[in-house]
C-alpha cells in the first residue's frame, strides 16, 4: 500500500482518503454496477464495528462528514472529522479494508438503494448523455457498460448470489498494493505513520495486478461518426471527440492540456470569440476526454444558440480552421513558457483546500504519479516539445470524429435500453469530410499573445495595522468600505467585493429579470478580458440577488486595480448589441425553463426559499421575460443606478490607501450624480403557530419528493444554538432509519436551512417507492421516536454534540477567499463586529439539556412541506392532495408583514 501522511499542526480538522485501483472497469459480464455496489455495502457494518450505522454516526457526532465514489479505474472513500478524534475514525475506516460483514439482509436493502440511484439521475441529462455516448463505443471494452446498478443486474440468478458475486470481487481486488491512501492530521508525521501501519498493517495483499482492458474504445473503421442526442430540457450541444494515443506517461510533457489551453481560449481572435460574433455560441470547453493506460480522447464541447444548432457544418468548418492555425503558428514555445509559468505560481500560491477534498484528491494522484511528484505533479510543464504537440495534433481530423449533437430537436431511430434516451448514429460521409476542412479563411481568426494580466510583483506586503477583522475605513453617504489586510494564508492575493444595492433591482418580477439580463450582458460584454484575467489567475463574479447585484474579484493584487477599471466601466456604460440581447435573453429563457426539470428534491428546496423570502418565481419570471425587449433593458440600466447604496470589502494583501482608492474608483464611476438610499434588510415570512403549509408540485418525474421545513419561533440568539444542536443529532439517524432501513430512497438527508438569521432545518426525502404522503408519516414516525430519545438524552451526550458543532461553527478557514466569503457574508447579515459565530459557539456551550429538550418540543410548531408526486404514485393520489397548494396564503402573510424578527 502507499501511504502519504500530511502533518498540519493548525489544522482543526483531520482527514484520510483511500483509493482503491478498481473501478467499473472489472464489473463481470451480467453484473453491471457490482463496484459501485461494492462501495455502498462497505459502510454497513464490520467484524470490528458491526453496527450498519456506527460509522456514519461516529463522523457525524464528531464533527465529521463522509463519502465515496466509483468511478471507471477506480474506487475513492474519504472522510474528516475533528483533528483530536483521528484515531478512533481511522480505526473504523481501516476495518472496511480488513473484515467487511456483507450482511444478507444489507445486501438485500443496498440493491434497493442503489437502484434508487440509477432511478433518481434517470431523466438527468448528464447520465442520459454519457449513457448513450458509452453505448455506441467498442462492446468489448468495459468503458462501454453500463456501471450504476440496478435491482435486475444486482439480482440474485442462475449464475450465483449477488452477495457471493460481491465477495469474490473484494477479495480479488481489494488488495492492498493496489490501494493509495492518505492521511492529514495535527499529529506528527511520525505519530501519523505509526498510527497508519498500526490500523492498516492487517489490509490483505494478494499481489494482484490492476484490472486492465486494452480493447480499443472505438471498434475499427467505427469513426468518424455523427450522434445525435434527444435531451430532456432544452439544452444545445456541439461536441467533437477524437480518439488519441495514450497521455498519461506525458504528464510532465503536458501536450493536450497545452492545445486544450489553445482551443479553449476565450480572447481576443478565439474560436469562442467568432462563433459568439456570429451569434452562434455561447460557450466552448476543451480538455482531454477519457485517459486510460493505452489510449486517451481529446474533447470540444461547444454550447449552441438556435441559431448555432442550423450550422453545424459552418461551425465545424471554422474549428477546423483554428486547428491549421496551430498548427501553422500555434505551437509557440513562448505560449508553452507562459503556462508552464502560471502553474508554476499557481502552485507556489494554491489556497488550501479543505482537508476532505484534499485527501481525496491526493490519494488519486498518489496511485497516478510517483511518490515524489505526487503533489505538484498536475502543475509541472517540465520541457517544450513541438513535435510531441504535433504529433497530438495530427489526430484532430474529420475522419477520426466522433461529432455528437445534443438537443431537444434532432432526428433520431434508437433507443438507449438503459437511460430511454432516443438517439442515432450515422456515418459521416467523405464529402461532408472534405467540406469541414474546405470553410473559407476567416481573418478575425488568430492565434493568442501573451497574457496582459499575468503579474509579476508577488511580494507580500509589510502589514501598515493589525486587524483581527474587517474594520470600516471610509464611510460616506452611499459607500462603506470595510478594510483588513491579511498575510495569515502568506499569499500575494487579495479580494475585492462589492454590492450595489438598488430598490429597482427586484421590485417586480420584470424588474429581475431585467437586473439579472444586465449582469449577464456585463460578463457577456466583458468575456474576451476576463478570460485573459483568468487564467492568469484573478477571477470576476458579476451576479444579480434580492437587493441589487454584486461584483466579486479576487486574485493576485497586482493587477486587481487594473481589472477593476475595466469592469467598473462596462457597468457604467455597457455597449450592448441587440443581437447578443437575443442571444442572452434565450440563454436566459432556457435556464428558467429547464429549473422545472431540475431533480424533484433540490425544487422542493428551492420551493421554500421562493415561498418565505421576497423572490419572484421562475414562472414569473419566465413569464415576464417574454415581454422584454432590448429597448426595456436600455432604460432600466440607469434607473437601475438611479438610487443606490454601495458596500464595498477589501481582504488580503493590499493595504488600507489602495484599498480607500479602488473604493473611491467604484464610488465615482457607479456613484457619480445619484441619490444614494439606505435599503432595508430583507424580510423572511414568519409561518404561523401550530399550522402546517402545503405546498404541492407538479412534476414530470418519476420519483416522489418531499422537503419538511421546520421553523424557529424566533431569530434569537439561544433558538439558533437549539437548532444547530438539533440539526446534527437527528442528521444521521434520520439517515440510517429512511435510507439505510426503510430504503425510501436514495435521496434521504436532514440539513440546517437558515433563512438569513431565521433559524430552520429540513427532512428530504426523494423516493422511486413511496409517495410524499406516506414519506410524511415516516419522517413524523422519526421525529415521534427522536422524542423519547430527547428526553432519555444525558448531559454527557449532549456535550459531545456540543463539541461537534462548535468544532464545526469555529472551525479555521483554509484559504483567503473562504475567509472573505464569511466577512462578506456577515455584510450583508448587517453582522459588522464579525462576531457572530463565536456568540453563537458560546450560547451552544451554555445551552442546558432542558431547554434543547423544551426547544424539541416546539420545534413542529412552524411548519412548511413541499411535495411533488411521481408519476407511477399520482394514479393513487387524490385530486384534493395533487392540488393542495398554499403560495397564496404565504403570499397574504408577506403583504400583511407578518416576517421574523431581526431576520
Amino acid at each position: 500500500m502507499k501511504v502519504l501522511v500530511i502533518s498540519d499542526p493548525t489544522s482543526s480538522k483531520a482527514a484520510a482518503s483511500l483509493d482503491v485501483a478498481v473501478g467499473s472497469n472489472a464489473n463481470p459480464k451480467g453484473r453491471e454496477g457490482l463496484a459501485h455496489f461494492l462501495e455502498h455495502m462497505l459502510f454497513l457494518g464490520t467484524e470490528k464495528y458491526p453496527e450498519a450505522g456506527d460509522y456514519q454516526a461516529f463522523i457525524s457526532s464528531h464533527g465529521g462528514n463522509h463519502n465515496a465514489y466509483t468511478a471507471f479505474e477506480n474506487t475513492n472513500y474519504f472522510f474528516d472529522i475533528k483533528a483530536d478524534s483521528l484515531e478512533p475514525a481511522l480505526d473504523r475506516f481501516s476495518q472496511f479494508f480488513i473484515s467487511p460483514l456483507f450482511t444478507d439482509k444489507y445486501v438485500d436493502r443496498e440493491r434497493h438503494a442503489v437502484h434508487s440511484e440509477y432511478q433518481a439521475k434517470i431523466r438527468d441529462d448528464g447520465r442520459r448523455i454519457y449513457a448513450v455516448t458509452k453505448q455506441i463505443l467498442n462492446p468489448e471494452n468495459s468503458y462501454s457498460q453500463f456501471s450504476v446498478g440496478s435491482l435486475e443486474t444486482l439480482a440474485d440468478n442462475d449464475n450465483g448470489k449477488v452477495r457471493d458475486d460481491l465477495i469474490k470481487f473484494y477479495q480479488q481486488h481489494y488488495s492492498a498494493n493496489l490501494m493509495s491512501l492518505v492521511v492529514l492530521g495535527n499529529q506528527s508525521t511520525e505519530d501519523l505513520k505509526a498510527m497508519v501501519e498500526a490500523k492498516f498493517a492487517a489490509v490483505p495483499n494478494a499481489h494482484v495486478r490492476p484490472f486492465r482492458n486494452d480493447t480499443p474504445l472505438f471498434k475499427p473503421a467505427s469513426l468518424p461518426l455523427k450522434l445525435n442526442i434527444k435531451t430532456v430540457k432544452d439544452l444545445r450541444y456541439m461536441s467533437m471527440t477524437f480518439p488519441m494515443p495514450e497521455v498519461r506517461s506525458q504528464w510532465r510533457k503536458k501536450p493536450l492540456y497545452y492545445i486544450s489551453s489553445l482551443v479553449g481560449y476565450e480572447g481576443a481572435g478565439s474560436l469562442l470569440s467568432e462563433l459568439k460574433a456570429k451569434g452562434w455560441a455561447t460557450g466552448l470547453a476543451a480538455s482531454t476526454g477519457t485517459s486510460l493506460p493505452g489510449e486517451s480522447t481529446f474533447h470540444v464541447n461547444i454550447a449552441l444558440t438556435p441559431k448555432g444548432l442550423q450550422h453545424q457544418e459552418a461551425i465545424t468548418q471554422l474549428f477546423f480552421n483554428y486547428i491549421d492555425l496551430i498548427k501553422q503558428g500555434g505551437i509557440s514555445e513562448t505560449l508553452y513558457q507562459e503556462e508552464s509559468d502560471l502553474n508554476r505560481i499557481q502552485f507556489r500560491f494554491q489556497e488550501r483546500n479543505e482537508p476532505i477534498h484534499y485527501v481525496s484528491q491526493l490519494s488519486r494522484q498518489l496511485r497516478q504519479y510517483p511518490m515524489q511528484e505526487t503533489i505538484r505533479a498536475p502543475y509541472l510543464f517540465e520541457a517544450f516539445d513541438a513535435e510531441l504537440i504535433g504529433s497530438y495534433l495530427t489526430n484532430v481530423r474529420p475522419d477520426n470524429m466522433l461529432l455528437t449533437v445534443k438537443a431537444r430537436d434532432v432526428e433520431t431511430d434508437q433507443t438507449n435500453p438503459w437511460y430511454n434516451v432516443e438517439f442515432s448514429a450515422k456515418p459521416i460521409s467523405a464529402d461532408m469530410q472534405q467540406a469541414m476542412q474546405q470553410g473559407p479563411k476567416t481573418a478575425s481568426l488568430y492565434i493568442r499573445g501573451t497574457n496582459p494580466f499575468v503579474a509579476t510583483n508577488l511580494q507580500l506586503k509589510e502589514p501598515s495595522t493589525a486587524s483581527t477583522n474587517p474594520q470600516v475605513i471610509l464611510e460616506q453617504p452611499g459607500l462603506t468600505l470595510w478594510h483588513q489586510q491579511d498575510a495569515s494564508f502568506s499569499s500575494p492575493k487579495a479580494n475585492l467585493f462589492f454590492s450595489v444595492m438598488s430598490h429597482r433591482a427586484n421590485l417586480t418580477s420584470k424588474d429581475a429579470v431585467l437586473t439579472g439580463l444586465y449582469t449577464r450582458m456585463v460578463k457577456d460584454r466583458l468575456n474576451e478580458v476576463l478570460y485573459d484575467a483568468y487564467v492568469a489567475g484573478l477571477n470576476t463574479d458579476i451576479y444579480p440577488h434580492l437587493k441589487g447585484f454584486s461584483v466579486r474579484l479576487s486574485g493576485y493584487n497586482e493587477k486587481l486595480p487594473v481589472l477593476l477599471e475595466k469592469v467598473t466601466a462596462e457597468l457604467k456604460k455597457p455597449v450592448f448589441t441587440e443581437q447578443r440581447f437575443a442571444v442572452i435573453k434565450q440563454q436566459y429563457a432556457d435556464q428558467l425553463a429547464n429549473a422545472k426539470k431540475e431533480k424533484p428534491f433540490n425544487q422542493t428546496i428551492n420551493e421554500i426559499f421562493q415561498l418565505l423570502l421576497p423572490q419572484w418565481s421562475k414562472a414569473e419570471k419566465l413569464g415576464a421575460i417574454d415581454t422584454v425587449s432590448f429597448a426595456d433593458l436600455q432604460r432600466f440600466t440607469p434607473e437601475l443606478l438611479a438610487e443606490t447604496e454601495l458596500r464595498v470589502l477589501s481582504h488580503g494583501n493590499m493595504l488600507a490607501d489602495e484599498a480607500t482608492d479602488m473604493a473611491n474608483h467604484i464610488a465615482a464611476t457607479l456613484l457619480k450624480k445619484v441619490q444614494p438610499k439606505h435599503l432595508s434588510q430583507t424580510p423572511v415570512v414568519r409561518l404561523q403557530k401550530g399550522r402546517p403549509f402545503v405546498q404541492t408540485l407538479d412534476l414530470p418525474h418519476n420519483d416522489s419528493a418531499i422537503s419538511i421545513y421546520f421553523q424557529g419561533n424566533d431569530s434569537a440568539l439561544k433558538t439558533r444554538a437549539e437548532f444547530a444542536i438539533l440539526s446534527e443529532l437527528m442528521s444521521s439517524p434520520f439517515y440510517s432509519r429512511l435510507r439505510t432501513e426503510k430504503q425510501l430512497g436514495y435521496v434521504v438527508f436532514e440539513t440546517p436551512l437558515p433563512l438569513r438569521k431565521a433559524p430552520g432545518l429540513a427532512f428530504v426525502v426523494q423516493s422511486p417507492v413511496a409517495d410524499p404522503l406516506s414519506l410524511e408519516e415516516h419522517i413524523t414516525h422519526f421525529m415521534d421516536d427522536m422524542g423519547d430519545q430527547m428526553l432519555a438524552m444525558s448531559d454527557t451526550q449532549l456535550d459531545k454534540y456540543k463539541r461537534s458543532v462548535i468544532s464545526r461553527i469555529l472551525k479555521e478557514e483554509n484559504s483567503l477567499s473562504e475567509r472573505s466569503a464569511r466577512y462578506w457574508n456577515q455584510i450583508d447579515r448587517n453582522n459588522a463586529d464579525f462576531h457572530s459565530r463565536e456568540a453563537l459557539a458560546k450560547s451552544i456551550a451554555e445551552l442546558s439539556l432542558q431547554e434543547l429538550q423544551q426547544g424539541f418540543k416546539q420545534l413542529r410548531d412552524r411548519q412548511l412541506i413541499v411535495r411533488s408526486f411521481g408519476l407511477k404514485h399520482m394514479e393513487n393520489a387524490s385530486r384534493e392532495e395533487i392540488g393542495r397548494t398554499c403560495d397564496v396564503e404565504i403570499n397574504s402573510l408577506k403583504i400583511a408583514g407578518e416576517f421574523m424578527p431581526e431576520a
